[in-house]
């Protein structure tokens, strides 16, 4: 069965995808190399800190619930040439708006 998601027609919605979820992670990792020195300038966190986080399970929730959300928004950036409605591209990646 051929996966109709991603085939050799659409390289460029993997390219797209790639692009996407890159420039997600670098905007992401600036921002936390910025928060991490400033907290740890003023003494307030250090990286061993923050590495032995946990969760609380109700934030825990919350917390999937964006991860859920970005991967949503990852897996649609393929679409964004075709689809434009942002309920048409989290359903084609088999998602759904959170509510």
């Amino acid at each position: 069965m051929a996966n109709v998601y991603l085939d050799e027609t659409n390289v460029d919605d993997l390219g797209r995808m790639v692009t996407s979820l890159l420039s997600e992670l670098w905007i992401m990792r600036d921002r936390m190399m910025v928060m991490e020195e400033l907290l740890a300038r003023q003494g307030i966190l250090d990286s061993a800190t923050i590495d032995g986080f946990d969760w609380a399970p109700e934030q825990a929730e919350k917390v999937e619930a964006l991860r859920d959300q970005m991967v949503g928004s990852v897996l649609g950036a393929s679409l964004g040439a075709r689809e434009r409605h942002v309920d048409q591209m989290l359903a084609r990646a088999g998602y759904s708006r959170p509510a």
